[in-house]
């Protein structure tokens, strides 16, 4: 329970950058780019995938990949710890400054492509999110609270561990909704 109360300013700290992130690009992009998006991007939405469960599986296991990179991240959080438990700002704190800034410019990416994509194609790119789009949110902002915690030094490994696979049951769910509910 106490896992889960300090989570939650972190969960609501990450939905609200990533909305405030989606709702800018998507206003900018509808007011002046729009067309020259649809060209650019040129997005096809398909109405029932042929094979759903292949699909299911390849998005699963892609989403799976970015889960195992921030997995990495946490554990070179811990290795860093173990390394230097004093916590002292040496050359140490350089690797995890870099974890950061990838982490950080990953997930700002993924909302700005999220809002440029419904800048440009409206409903029909709101269409393709659902079903599956929150409950991925979801999970990467699981994802991303499960690091945050770690780099503060505030979860045991066991939770992490809970945490991580959460986000795959997650990622694992959103993949099913993907694949089978695209054109609902």
């Amino acid at each position: 329970m106490r896992t889960a109360r300090r989570n939650a300013p972190v969960l609501a700290s990450i939905l609200g950058c990533w909305l405030a992130v989606t709702l800018a690009c998507w206003i900018v992009t509808r007011a002046a780019f729009a067309a020259s998006v649809r060209r650019l991007l040129a997005v096809h939405f398909v109405a029932r995938l042929a094979d759903p469960a292949h699909e299911a599986l390849w998005i699963w296991l892609r989403n799976s990949k970015m889960t195992a990179g921030v997995a990495a991240c946490i554990a070179l959080v811990a290795l860093v710890r173990w390394i230097s438990p004093a916590g002292r700002a040496g050359a140490e704190r350089i690797p995890l400054w870099f974890a950061d800034s990838i982490l950080g410019v990953w997930s700002l990416l993924w909302a700005a492509l999220a809002g440029v994509a419904l800048g440009a194609y409206g409903s029909a790119q709101l269409g393709a999110f659902l079903p599956d789009g929150p409950v991925e949110v979801t999970a990467w902002a699981l994802l991303l609270a499960l690091y945050i915690n770690a780099r503060r030094g505030h979860d045991e490994w066991r939770q992490t561990v809970w945490g991580l696979v959460s986000v795959e049951v997650l990622l694992a769910l959103a993949a099913i909704l993907e694949a089978w509910g695209s054109g609902l």
